[in-house]
């Protein structure tokens, strides 16, 4: 029996003969309040019926009775705020980040999210521990799921880097976060279509296992297509109208070039860059040269939102492409500098992973309405909405409704939806209002559909 309560040892100032001769059964600190005349709470322990115990506690006292009397010391959480004291970079502050580490009633650091990175590959890190919780390799060209390349890392150190390896001065925005590793990429960063689209694919299968609510692509087609045609659109939509909330890099080619998929799909969170020349503060933030803006060809502007992607240090794949060629962004042995829609990117998927931790039963939509409603607005062309704040989103109470309104889905998904509802023909559809739960990509037989029933010209 192990029965918690509390013994007046203030009037034991002296250590009692039984206890000197027996101090085994006591632990440290109960001896020292007892010399010291506190009263302390004790874990008594005995063997024996609760009800007779508590009868001979009364008749012979504890000398007879009690086996073990043990300090009931209080417990210590684990799940304690990040101490952002030591971080020596700003971008996790830009984006409010360490305001929802620091929440005191729950603080939010993506513990139990997965989020699907589809890149290069991760290679292990003590910044990101034993956080990569699976590991699958979708290019046919290359073996494992090891970062030769060095991106796929640096992607994740963003995202979810814990600053084991550097004290605390390199954090990552969701630093609890558990991540997919979808290699996609070979050593030199190149990627086929196909391997991205069952990258994916792969993702939305298996979201429920490893509970992926949020997928990083910082990647772009090299071919210019419009939305509705494009595979690589139709399978980032397909995961978002699954659930899963999508973050794609915006490019690197500067103005009126948001031509590329995935960031000219209008479902998905499209991020561009900017420069927040190493201070927490905006007032001196710049757009990056590079960074991709526009109008895509079906008319929407991008990007949905910019977060920082000058000088970001982040975890380096040992003995990667990077590491080998690129000696002069080296930090020490750990990590690496770099810049580029690719960094920023992650940085948004880091806060959509703080809100799904908030909020575990929000839709991707959903979420977008919201970091749309609460975002630090910028006053930079190419900036989209500005930055994301990841605080001020957790604490949002409002109704923004689904970003998604009014959307047509990608042509691809339409012949989906067609042959879960044993359609011919597409009939008029509210989008709005569809449920995509029972549509399986997987139960299609692409060779058996007939192409004449959609529409590809709108």
């Amino acid at each position: 029996m192990i029965a918690a309560t509390s013994l007046a040892l203030a009037g034991m100032p002296a250590v009692p003969a039984w206890a000197a001769s027996n101090r085994a059964h006591l632990d440290r600190e109960v001896l020292k309040a007892m010399q010291q005349g506190r009263r302390m709470p004790v874990i008594l322990v005995a063997h024996g019926e609760l009800n007779a115990l508590e009868a001979d506690l009364r008749r012979t006292g504890v000398k007879n009775t009690v086996e073990r009397i043990i300090y009931d010391a209080p417990v210590q959480l684990t799940d304690t705020a990040f101490d952002p004291s030591a971080l020596a970079t700003a971008y996790p502050t830009v984006v409010d980040a360490v305001a929802a580490w620091g929440n005191g009633v729950a603080p939010l650091t993506g513990s139990g999210v997965g989020i699907a990175v589809i890149d290069s590959g991760i290679s292990a890190h003590p910044d990101l521990g034993g956080r990569v919780i699976m590991d699958r390799n979708f290019n046919a060209t290359v073996t494992g799921t090891d970062d030769a390349y060095g991106h796929g890392t640096a992607v994740a150190g963003i995202i979810a880097g814990d600053g084991t390896a550097s004290a605390g001065r390199y954090i990552g925005i969701a630093p609890e976060a558990n991540l997919i590793n979808l290699r996609v990429n070979d050593g030199t960063g190149a990627a086929p279509t196909s391997a991205i689209m069952n990258a994916i694919l792969w993702a939305v299968l298996n979201k429920d296992t490893f509970n992926i609510r949020v997928m990083n692509l910082s990647l772009q087609a090299t071919v210019q297509e419009g939305y509705q045609t494009s595979p690589i659109d139709a399978a980032v939509e397909y995961a978002w109208l699954k659930g899963i909330v999508v973050v794609v890099a915006a490019g690197n080619n500067g103005p009126n070039s948001a031509l590329y998929a995935p960031a000219n799909d209008p479902y998905v969170i499209t991020v561009g860059a900017t420069d927040d020349h190493g201070s927490a503060t905006a007032a001196d933030d710049t757009l990056a040269g590079f960074s991709t803006y526009g109008v895509t060809q079906d008319g929407f502007s991008k990007p949905d939102f910019v977060a920082p992607g000058r000088r970001i240090i982040t975890t380096l794949a040992p003995n990667s492409n990077f590491a080998l060629n690129y000696p002069a962004y080296v930090l020490g042995d750990q990590y690496i500098q770099l810049s580029g829609t690719s960094v920023a990117a992650p940085i948004v998927s880091g806060v959509a992973a703080l809100y799904v931790e908030s909020r575990p039963n929000v839709r991707p939509g959903q979420l977008k309405g919201v970091l749309l409603a609460t975002a630090s607005r910028l006053t930079l062309t190419g900036a989209g909405t500005g930055y994301p704040d990841a605080a001020a989103a957790i604490a949002y109470i409002g109704l923004t409704g689904n970003a998604d309104r009014g959307l047509d889905p990608n042509n691809y998904l339409k012949v989906l939806y067609m042959a879960a509802h044993d359609l011919a023909t597409l009939p008029v559809v509210s989008w709005d209002t569809v449920s995509w739960d029972s549509v399986s990509w997987s139960s299609v037989s692409w060779s058996s559909v007939s192409w004449d029933a959609v529409s590809w010209s709108d």
